[in-house]
């Protein structure tokens, strides 16, 4: 009787751990799925996931679907690390731990998150998020550094899109932040060091993926030197309100006199991560920041990560150039002294009111294009 008992006992224990938590709602290109068992499956939508799985993106983009209707998309060259999935259906509570290990993986809150938001644990090699009930994203380099973002939850109600902004907070092993607005971001970059005071960035949800690693969003960095900047000037006890000399960039002075050709143009800047798992969310998105100014300034020459144009200075002309990745591309030759606004939508990846010298010339030209494959 001992030995039955026994028997009964390892079989729903084995059970549970093997349990379906989830399935792959999408999934593009190459993923595999390591078990806890040591077998290694290749992703396929509609492919059954379980408790202790590991994602691994390669050339591709997997989005999975918890049975709470926790979602988590993983973009390419990703790891996504399931430590802990329990839910009651009835009662609709339990728990969720998630940890990612590099790459960009986007968050969207579940049942867990509204009835158990204290059992919620995500988080990467520097940072711990606490989720209260809303989307986000990560991005990890290979170092561990982490850049979180905070995103609105969109949802139709009555056949209207409705938007609202949650609040996250994001521990490292000595300080806090919270942020509660859309598009707030913050970086941890060890787990040793302060989360970077939240910034409110003006980026398109298209361009939250792994070029977040390469090309930092501009106000980040401005804040990390500014940071860095503070610190010496508390080591060598300088007073920055006089002291105007680490505001002057000698670099940037004649930049924009410098003439350049085609071959400045770096074709690998651009966005090519940029696909149709993301247009659903990029829609709601874009209804979500009518609050938000998303009239581009003059443009710097080079390529501008926020937008995916390059300008080049071919004086007495701008060459406009950008390039999608679904393959569509546009080169443009426009006449110096003169005032342009852009509306350019390549495939749903869309800026409006581009400006080129705004206010500078005597005559305003409007430019729409709409490509489409």
């Amino acid at each position: 009787m001992r030995w039955l008992t026994f028997i009964v006992f390892w079989c729903l224990v084995s059970a549970t751990a093997s349990a379906r938590i989830g399935d792959v709602e999408q999934q593009i290109g190459d993923t595999v799925i390591e078990r806890q068992s040591g077998d290694t499956l290749t992703s396929t939508t509609g492919l059954e996931i379980e408790s202790y799985d590991t994602v691994k993106t390669q050339q591709g983009r997997t989005s999975i679907i918890f049975v709470d209707d926790t979602r988590v998309d993983v973009t390419e060259n990703s790891k996504l690390v399931i430590d802990e999935f329990i839910y009651d259906p009835n009662t609709k509570t339990g728990a969720l731990s998630l940890k990612t290990g590099i790459g960009t993986v986007r968050y969207a809150s579940g049942q867990i998150a509204k009835n158990s938001r204290q059992n919620i644990k995500i988080s990467t090699p520097t940072a711990v998020i606490a989720v209260r009930g809303t989307d986000f994203s990560m991005t990890v380099d290979e170092t561990g550094s982490s850049t979180i973002i905070l995103l609105p939850s969109c949802t139709i109600i009555a056949n209207e899109r409705v938007c609202v902004v949650g609040e996250i907070q994001v521990d490292s092993d000595v300080g806090t932040v919270i942020m509660n607005k859309a598009f707030q971001a913050t970086v941890v970059d060890t787990a040793k060091s302060t989360p970077l005071k939240p910034l409110l960035l003006k980026l398109d949800e298209s361009f939250i993926n792994n070029l977040l690693i390469i090309t930092p969003p501009k106000q980040i960095d401005d804040e990390k030197n500014r940071d860095a900047i503070k610190a010496v000037a508390n080591i060598l006890d300088l007073d920055l309100l006089v002291f105007e000399e680490l505001n002057r960039d000698y670099l940037a002075e004649g930049e924009a006199d410098r003439w350049q050709t085609d071959l400045d143009f770096d074709p690998l800047a651009g966005d090519f991560l940029f696909d149709a798992l993301d247009q659903s969310m990029d829609n709601l998105v874009r209804e979500a920041r009518t609050d938000l100014d998303r009239k581009e300034s003059n443009p710097k020459l080079g390529f501008d990560a926020e937008t995916g144009v390059t300008i080049l200075n071919q004086d007495p002309r701008w060459i406009y150039i950008r390039e999608g990745a679904s393959g569509n591309y546009v080169r443009m030759e426009l006449q110096q002294g003169y005032n342009y606004s852009i509306d350019h939508n390549q495939n749903g990846n869309e800026i409006i009111g581009f400006e080129i010298n705004p206010d500078g010339g005597s005559i305003n030209n409007n430019i729409t294009i709409n490509q489409q494959n």
